[in-house]
Protein backbone atom coordinates (compact mmCIF):
# COMPACT_ATOMS: atom_id res chain seq x y z
CA UNK A 1 0.00 0.00 0.00
CA UNK A 2 1.18 3.52 -0.79
CA UNK A 3 2.72 5.54 2.06
CA UNK A 4 2.96 9.31 2.52
CA UNK A 5 6.62 9.89 3.30
CA UNK A 6 6.69 13.69 3.23
CA UNK A 7 3.56 15.86 3.02
CA UNK A 8 3.36 19.65 3.25
CA UNK A 9 0.45 22.07 2.85
CA UNK A 10 1.06 25.82 2.99
CA UNK A 11 -1.62 28.50 2.90
CA UNK A 12 -0.83 31.26 0.42
CA UNK A 13 -3.13 34.11 -0.65
CA UNK A 14 -6.48 32.49 -1.55
CA UNK A 15 -4.70 29.23 -2.43
CA UNK A 16 -2.99 26.32 -0.71
CA UNK A 17 0.26 24.80 -1.96
CA UNK A 18 0.48 21.03 -1.43
CA UNK A 19 3.56 18.95 -2.06
CA UNK A 20 4.97 15.63 -0.98
CA UNK A 21 6.49 12.27 -1.75
CA UNK A 22 4.69 8.93 -1.83
CA UNK A 23 6.46 5.59 -1.39
CA UNK A 24 5.15 2.17 -2.36
CA UNK A 25 5.48 0.68 1.11
CA UNK A 26 5.28 1.88 4.69
CA UNK A 27 8.54 2.84 6.35
CA UNK A 28 9.71 4.51 9.54
CA UNK A 29 9.99 8.31 9.36
CA UNK A 30 11.26 8.99 12.88
CA UNK A 31 15.02 8.65 12.54
CA UNK A 32 16.56 8.68 16.03
CA UNK A 33 19.32 6.04 15.70
CA UNK A 34 21.12 4.70 18.76
CA UNK A 35 24.46 4.31 16.99
CA UNK A 36 26.35 5.71 14.02
CA UNK A 37 26.01 2.37 12.23
CA UNK A 38 22.22 2.40 12.51
CA UNK A 39 22.30 6.00 11.31
CA UNK A 40 24.34 5.00 8.26
CA UNK A 41 21.99 2.10 7.57
CA UNK A 42 18.94 4.36 7.80
CA UNK A 43 20.44 6.80 5.32
CA UNK A 44 21.62 4.17 2.84
CA UNK A 45 18.38 2.18 3.00
CA UNK A 46 16.36 5.31 2.19
CA UNK A 47 17.83 5.21 -1.32
CA UNK A 48 16.50 1.68 -1.87
CA UNK A 49 12.85 2.56 -1.31
CA UNK A 50 10.51 2.33 -4.28
CA UNK A 51 8.37 5.35 -5.04
CA UNK A 52 4.69 5.46 -5.96
CA UNK A 53 5.38 6.91 -9.40
CA UNK A 54 2.98 8.01 -12.12
CA UNK A 55 -0.10 7.56 -9.92
CA UNK A 56 -3.09 9.67 -8.91
CA UNK A 57 -3.44 10.99 -5.37
CA UNK A 58 -6.78 12.40 -4.17
CA UNK A 59 -7.10 15.12 -1.54
CA UNK A 60 -10.65 15.29 -0.26
CA UNK A 61 -12.33 17.92 1.90
CA UNK A 62 -15.97 17.90 3.02
CA UNK A 63 -16.89 19.92 -0.09
CA UNK A 64 -14.23 19.37 -2.76
CA UNK A 65 -11.92 16.76 -4.21
CA UNK A 66 -8.56 17.53 -5.81
CA UNK A 67 -6.45 15.12 -7.84
CA UNK A 68 -2.67 15.37 -8.13
CA UNK A 69 -0.26 13.16 -10.07
CA UNK A 70 3.01 11.77 -8.76
CA UNK A 71 5.98 11.94 -11.13
CA UNK A 72 8.61 9.27 -11.77
CA UNK A 73 10.12 10.00 -8.36
CA UNK A 74 6.84 9.68 -6.48
CA UNK A 75 6.72 13.45 -6.03
CA UNK A 76 3.68 15.69 -6.40
CA UNK A 77 3.14 19.44 -6.36
CA UNK A 78 0.01 21.52 -6.87
CA UNK A 79 -1.46 24.88 -5.89
CA UNK A 80 -5.10 24.33 -4.97
CA UNK A 81 -7.72 27.06 -5.59
CA UNK A 82 -8.95 27.06 -2.01
CA UNK A 83 -8.40 29.42 0.96
CA UNK A 84 -7.85 26.71 3.57
CA UNK A 85 -7.48 22.95 3.50
CA UNK A 86 -9.59 21.88 6.47
CA UNK A 87 -10.72 18.40 7.54
CA UNK A 88 -9.03 16.80 4.56
CA UNK A 89 -8.00 13.24 3.80
CA UNK A 90 -5.56 11.80 1.28
CA UNK A 91 -6.22 8.66 -0.78
CA UNK A 92 -4.15 6.62 -3.21
CA UNK A 93 -5.24 5.35 -6.62
CA UNK A 94 -6.88 2.28 -5.07
CA UNK A 95 -8.95 4.45 -2.70
CA UNK A 96 -6.82 3.54 0.33
CA UNK A 97 -6.64 6.24 2.96
CA UNK A 98 -3.08 7.57 3.37
CA UNK A 99 -2.53 8.73 6.93
CA UNK A 100 0.03 11.47 7.64
CA UNK A 101 2.33 9.90 10.22
CA UNK A 102 5.25 12.32 10.20
CA UNK A 103 6.32 14.03 13.42
CA UNK A 104 7.26 17.27 11.67
CA UNK A 105 4.20 19.55 11.20
CA UNK A 106 2.58 19.31 7.77
CA UNK A 107 0.05 22.17 7.69
CA UNK A 108 1.13 25.81 7.85
CA UNK A 109 -1.36 28.65 8.13
CA UNK A 110 -0.91 32.06 6.54
CA UNK A 111 0.15 34.11 9.57
CA UNK A 112 -0.85 37.78 9.99
CA UNK A 113 2.77 39.00 10.14
CA UNK A 114 3.69 41.10 7.06
CA UNK A 115 7.06 39.36 6.66
CA UNK A 116 7.94 35.78 5.70
CA UNK A 117 11.35 34.15 5.96
CA UNK A 118 12.82 31.66 3.49
CA UNK A 119 16.01 29.90 4.55
CA UNK A 120 18.39 27.35 3.15
CA UNK A 121 19.28 24.47 5.52
CA UNK A 122 22.68 22.93 4.82
CA UNK A 123 25.51 25.16 6.08
CA UNK A 124 22.98 27.90 6.72
CA UNK A 125 20.98 26.44 9.61
CA UNK A 126 23.02 23.29 10.33
CA UNK A 127 26.67 22.50 9.65
CA UNK A 128 26.73 20.09 6.69
CA UNK A 129 30.10 20.68 4.96
CA UNK A 130 28.57 20.80 1.48
CA UNK A 131 31.74 22.34 0.03
CA UNK A 132 33.41 18.91 0.38
CA UNK A 133 31.45 15.96 -1.05
CA UNK A 134 33.43 13.45 1.02
CA UNK A 135 32.96 15.35 4.29
CA UNK A 136 29.25 15.93 3.57
CA UNK A 137 28.62 12.23 2.96
CA UNK A 138 30.63 11.29 6.04
CA UNK A 139 28.60 13.74 8.15
CA UNK A 140 25.26 12.44 6.85
CA UNK A 141 26.24 8.79 7.38
CA UNK A 142 28.17 8.83 10.63
CA UNK A 143 26.93 11.78 12.64
CA UNK A 144 23.64 11.09 14.39
CA UNK A 145 20.94 13.81 14.39
CA UNK A 146 21.45 14.68 18.05
CA UNK A 147 25.17 15.18 17.39
CA UNK A 148 24.69 17.56 14.46
CA UNK A 149 25.53 21.17 15.22
CA UNK A 150 23.45 24.18 14.30
CA UNK A 151 24.78 27.51 13.03
CA UNK A 152 24.33 29.73 16.07
CA UNK A 153 24.06 33.11 14.29
CA UNK A 154 21.37 31.83 11.92
CA UNK A 155 19.44 30.12 14.67
CA UNK A 156 19.35 33.22 16.88
CA UNK A 157 17.88 35.04 13.88
CA UNK A 158 15.34 32.26 13.30
CA UNK A 159 14.31 32.29 16.98
CA UNK A 160 13.80 36.07 16.73
CA UNK A 161 11.66 35.69 13.60
CA UNK A 162 9.69 32.88 15.20
CA UNK A 163 9.03 34.94 18.33
CA UNK A 164 7.68 37.72 16.09
CA UNK A 165 5.42 35.16 14.35
CA UNK A 166 7.12 35.39 10.97
CA UNK A 167 6.44 32.16 9.10
CA UNK A 168 9.70 30.43 8.21
CA UNK A 169 10.01 28.14 5.17
CA UNK A 170 13.07 25.95 4.67
CA UNK A 171 14.22 25.40 1.11
CA UNK A 172 16.98 22.86 0.52
CA UNK A 173 18.63 21.00 -2.34
CA UNK A 174 18.84 17.95 -0.07
CA UNK A 175 16.71 15.14 -1.42
CA UNK A 176 13.47 13.95 0.17
CA UNK A 177 15.20 10.66 1.12
CA UNK A 178 16.68 12.63 4.04
CA UNK A 179 13.34 13.96 5.31
CA UNK A 180 13.40 11.80 8.45
CA UNK A 181 17.03 12.68 9.16
CA UNK A 182 16.47 16.43 8.67
CA UNK A 183 13.36 16.54 10.85
CA UNK A 184 15.21 14.68 13.62
CA UNK A 185 18.03 17.24 13.43
CA UNK A 186 15.46 20.04 13.70
CA UNK A 187 13.87 18.37 16.72
CA UNK A 188 17.09 17.75 18.63
CA UNK A 189 18.37 21.28 17.95
CA UNK A 190 14.99 22.94 18.66
CA UNK A 191 15.02 24.75 15.33
CA UNK A 192 11.73 26.62 14.67
CA UNK A 193 9.25 24.55 12.66
CA UNK A 194 8.30 25.49 9.13
CA UNK A 195 7.50 23.86 5.80
CA UNK A 196 10.37 21.78 4.44
CA UNK A 197 10.77 21.95 0.67
CA UNK A 198 13.26 19.29 -0.42
CA UNK A 199 14.21 18.04 -3.87
CA UNK A 200 12.51 14.94 -5.20
CA UNK A 201 13.41 11.42 -4.05
CA UNK A 202 16.62 9.95 -5.54
CA UNK A 203 17.75 6.42 -6.24
CA UNK A 204 21.21 5.44 -4.99
CA UNK A 205 22.78 5.50 -8.46
CA UNK A 206 21.45 9.03 -8.95
CA UNK A 207 23.69 10.28 -6.13
CA UNK A 208 26.65 10.17 -8.50
CA UNK A 209 24.85 12.26 -11.13
CA UNK A 210 22.17 14.13 -9.25
CA UNK A 211 19.79 16.18 -11.41
CA UNK A 212 18.16 18.58 -9.01
CA UNK A 213 17.31 21.20 -11.60
CA UNK A 214 15.93 24.60 -10.61
CA UNK A 215 14.27 23.37 -7.44
CA UNK A 216 15.12 26.41 -5.31
CA UNK A 217 14.36 28.99 -7.98
CA UNK A 218 11.01 27.42 -8.81
CA UNK A 219 9.88 27.27 -5.19
CA UNK A 220 10.95 30.85 -4.52
CA UNK A 221 8.88 32.00 -7.50
CA UNK A 222 5.85 29.99 -6.33
CA UNK A 223 6.01 31.28 -2.77
CA UNK A 224 6.72 34.94 -3.47
CA UNK A 225 4.40 35.39 -6.45
CA UNK A 226 1.51 33.79 -4.56
CA UNK A 227 2.01 36.02 -1.52
CA UNK A 228 1.99 39.46 -3.22
CA UNK A 229 1.08 41.31 -0.03
CA UNK A 230 4.06 39.93 1.95
CA UNK A 231 7.69 41.04 2.32
CA UNK A 232 10.49 38.46 2.44
CA UNK A 233 13.80 37.88 4.18
CA UNK A 234 16.11 35.35 2.50
CA UNK A 235 18.87 33.43 4.32
CA UNK A 236 21.55 31.33 2.64
CA UNK A 237 25.29 30.64 2.47
CA UNK A 238 28.17 30.93 0.03
CA UNK A 239 28.89 27.23 -0.62
CA UNK A 240 26.47 26.59 -3.47
CA UNK A 241 24.38 28.95 -5.59
CA UNK A 242 22.40 30.86 -2.99
CA UNK A 243 23.91 34.23 -3.90
CA UNK A 244 23.20 33.70 -7.62
CA UNK A 245 19.66 32.54 -6.95
CA UNK A 246 18.87 35.30 -4.49
CA UNK A 247 20.25 37.99 -6.84
CA UNK A 248 17.91 36.68 -9.55
CA UNK A 249 14.94 36.61 -7.17
CA UNK A 250 15.63 40.12 -5.84
CA UNK A 251 15.69 41.47 -9.40
CA UNK A 252 12.37 39.74 -10.13
CA UNK A 253 10.67 40.84 -6.88
CA UNK A 254 12.41 44.08 -5.91
CA UNK A 255 9.46 45.45 -3.94
CA UNK A 256 9.05 42.31 -1.83
CA UNK A 257 12.59 41.36 -0.75
CA UNK A 258 13.67 43.49 2.21
CA UNK A 259 16.78 41.67 3.43
CA UNK A 260 19.22 38.94 2.42
CA UNK A 261 21.61 37.15 4.79
CA UNK A 262 24.55 35.11 3.46
CA UNK A 263 26.71 33.01 5.76
CA UNK A 264 30.47 32.97 5.09
CA UNK A 265 31.43 29.31 5.44
CA UNK A 266 35.21 29.60 5.14
CA UNK A 267 37.88 31.73 6.81
CA UNK A 268 38.48 33.71 3.62
CA UNK A 269 36.39 34.73 0.61
CA UNK A 270 37.73 33.76 -2.81
CA UNK A 271 37.38 35.79 -6.00
CA UNK A 272 34.31 33.91 -7.24
CA UNK A 273 32.48 34.52 -3.98
CA UNK A 274 33.46 38.19 -4.05
CA UNK A 275 31.99 38.53 -7.55
CA UNK A 276 28.76 36.81 -6.49
CA UNK A 277 28.52 39.05 -3.42
CA UNK A 278 29.09 42.17 -5.53
CA UNK A 279 26.32 41.07 -7.90
CA UNK A 280 23.95 40.56 -4.98
CA UNK A 281 24.81 43.95 -3.51
CA UNK A 282 24.28 45.58 -6.91
CA UNK A 283 20.60 44.65 -6.75
CA UNK A 284 20.19 47.33 -4.09
CA UNK A 285 18.70 45.03 -1.47
CA UNK A 286 19.87 45.33 2.15
CA UNK A 287 22.21 42.38 2.66
CA UNK A 288 24.61 41.02 5.27
CA UNK A 289 27.55 38.66 4.68
CA UNK A 290 28.01 37.23 8.16
CA UNK A 291 30.49 35.01 9.97
CA UNK A 292 29.53 32.66 12.79
CA UNK A 293 31.05 34.84 15.50
CA UNK A 294 29.52 38.14 14.33
CA UNK A 295 27.34 40.07 16.80
CA UNK A 296 23.84 38.85 15.97
CA UNK A 297 22.21 41.21 18.46
CA UNK A 298 23.37 44.19 16.42
CA UNK A 299 21.79 42.63 13.34
CA UNK A 300 18.53 42.04 15.19
CA UNK A 301 18.50 45.72 16.15
CA UNK A 302 19.02 46.63 12.49
CA UNK A 303 16.16 44.37 11.40
CA UNK A 304 13.89 45.79 14.08
CA UNK A 305 14.57 49.31 12.77
CA UNK A 306 14.24 48.23 9.13
CA UNK A 307 10.83 46.61 9.70
CA UNK A 308 9.61 49.09 12.35
CA UNK A 309 8.96 46.30 14.84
Amino acid sequence: MAFLWHFTAVELKNTVLVTGTVLRNQTSIDKSPRSIFINAWNVLSSYRKKTYKGKSIRIETHAQTFTVETNKRGYFFKILPIDKLEDFKVFDEKHNHLSIEQIHPYYFKNLPAPVEVISDIDDTVIHSHTASALKRISTILFKRPKRRNKVLFSNVLLDFFDENQFRIAYLSKSESNLFGLITAIFRFNEIPSGPLFLTAYLKFKSLFKPKKGKHKVDFLHHLISNLPDKKFILIGDDTQKDMDIYAEIVNDYKSQIVKVFIRQTRFSIDQIQKEKWNTLQATGVACTYFQDDDDVEVEIENITALLNL
